[in-house]
């Protein structure tokens, strides 16, 4: 019996109850039908989905009450005794439900919280990792970084090699360098130092981020449109950091455009400057949000391999920035809106 309680505690609960309203019929309990009938909830409260419990529990109080108009149980008991026993009866179904629902919300609060706690432990971990990674890929990078411009310098000065040779030496270049920058921040992030803050031009930030995505793009087959307002006040920040959040939505769109399969694949990034602020939005045709504010909540994804990280982060750098990250459905897709203070010189 215990396998059929713990692989089938509804259908279990169900044959309880039946038996237990067939027994009171030829045998009436009186308040003792409480008894059983508080066991079935209780195991009924163990299936999912959770409504089941409750459900049990209004089947058993209606029973109770049922039974009371097919067989009456007068006898030599007064009236008022008979229904005051089905009324305790009724106070123990109910308040055995109450307490099972709270205990089984508790469980749940508790079940998330120890998940979370577990999420946070790998964080950690990784965030460990990502020090000593930091750490000992700072000199190779610079290494990497010098030679490789050796290599374009040599390459440009050198008629014999030819103009894709030199623009592909460029764009190792360009790369290794940004990749050195971004172990830097990493390291500034890590010992809490402030990250250098300056004019950010939002155009390059774009260009710069179609460029290193450009592989990606190709692979999923999407098409980027660039529709950038020329000229665009710079920002305030870090340009590091900035880079990143649009990395971050458009690495997000084109993931969404893989996952919708047929269909429009266009992904439009749009900058514009409105008064005091400057924006970028980038609108793809993917498979939408069924749920815009929960996609900045920590740990929230949609994706089967997905941390539910990187837009949470990202809308803590806008908001570090002075700005906010937004996001809502549009017809046929999704569209992000970052908008950031224009930069406005000190004077002393």
């Amino acid at each position: 019996m215990k396998p059929s309680v713990t692989s089938h505690p509804a259908s279990f609960a169900l044959v309880l109850v039946t038996t237990v309203f067939a027994v009171d019929l030829c045998l009436p309990l009186g308040v003792a039908s409480a008894v059983p009938y508080t066991f079935a909830v209780l195991v009924a409260l163990r299936a999912k989905p959770g409504w089941v419990g409750p459900a049990v529990a209004v089947l058993c109080m209606g029973l109770t009450v049922l039974k009371l108009g097919i067989v009456p149980e007068r006898g030599t008991t007064e009236m008022w005794k008979v229904i005051a026993n089905r009324c305790l009866a009724l106070f123990a179904i109910s308040m055995t439900t109450l307490l099972g629902v709270l205990r089984r919300r508790a469980e749940e609060r508790s079940r998330r919280h120890e998940a979370d706690l577990a999420r946070m432990g790998r964080l950690a971990v990784a965030g460990e990792l990502a020090t000593v990674l930091a750490h000992e890929l700072n000199q190779p990078l610079a290494a990497l970084c010098l030679q490789a411009d050796i290599a374009a310098h040599l390459g440009g000065a050198s008629a014999t090699v030819t103009p894709d040779l030199t623009a592909a030496l460029g764009e190792i270049a360009e790369q290794s360098h940004r990749a050195a920058e971004i172990v830097r921040s990493m390291r500034r992030t890590v010992r809490r130092a402030q990250p250098d803050h300056g004019p950010v031009d939002l155009n390059e930030t774009v260009r710069a981020v179609v460029r290193l995505l450009d592989w990606s793009v190709r692979l999923a087959g999407v098409q980027v449109q660039l529709r950038l307002a020329e000229p665009l006040p710079p920002t305030h920040g870090d340009r590091v950091q900035l880079e990143q959040v649009a990395f971050n939505l458009l690495q997000n769109a084109i993931e969404s455009i893989a996952a919708r399969g047929a269909g429009p694949r266009t992904v439009l990034i749009e900058t514009a400057s409105e008064g005091a602020t400057v924006l970028v939005r980038v609108r793809d045709t993917g498979t939408g949000l069924v749920h815009p504010e929960r996609v900045f909540e920590r740990f929230y994804t949609t994706k089967t391999d997905g941390m539910g990280l990187g837009l949470a982060i990202s809308r803590s750098a806008a908001e570090a920035h002075g700005g906010r990250l937004s996001a809502r459905s549009v017809e046929g897709g999704a569209e992000f809106t970052l908008a950031l203070p224009v930069y406005r010189e000190e004077r002393s």
